[in-house]
């Protein structure tokens, strides 16, 4: 007589576990996907980054280009020319919809040589996944 009383009273208690179980797995299962998202989104800012990087670097060269010309006769070497600021869209596969801002700077070194400082800001994405990378070089002209 006592076993029955005691089934009655544990009646109902296998429903508040199932209820307790369900809830916390759901909970799991949303904090893991926020997990996912975050880390997919920090994915995307790093490979946007990469690339504005390289975007950047990719105006740095093209000013000491044009700083710095290569010519194969020594004699007919024109001097450096400190363009003024530039804005470079970039087209190809790598850095495409990346774009680079490039301004050179003219300054002087205490020994009289003519010092050139090339800032060039690289820019990737839209939006929030907007991402700039700045790189400075420092060139001086040669004798």
């Amino acid at each position: 007589m006592r076993l029955g009383r005691s089934l009655k009273r544990q009646q109902g208690s296998m429903l508040i576990i199932a209820i307790f179980s369900i809830v916390v797995l759901a909970a799991l299962g949303g904090y893991l996907m926020q997990i996912t998202t975050s880390q997919s989104n920090t994915t995307a800012r790093e490979v946007l980054g990469t690339r504005a990087w390289l975007a950047a670097n990719s105006g740095s060269q093209w000013a000491m280009s044009q700083l710095f010309p290569l010519v194969q006769d020594k004699n007919s070497l024109p001097s450096p020319s400190c363009s003024a600021k530039k804005e470079i869209t970039f087209n190809d596969v790598g850095l495409q919809g990346c774009t680079a801002v490039v301004e050179c700077k003219v300054k002087r070194s205490s020994g009289g040589k003519t010092i050139y400082a090339v800032e060039s800001i690289g820019q990737c994405g839209s939006g929030e996944f907007a991402v700039s990378r700045a790189q400075e070089t420092w060139a001086r002209e040669v004798e």
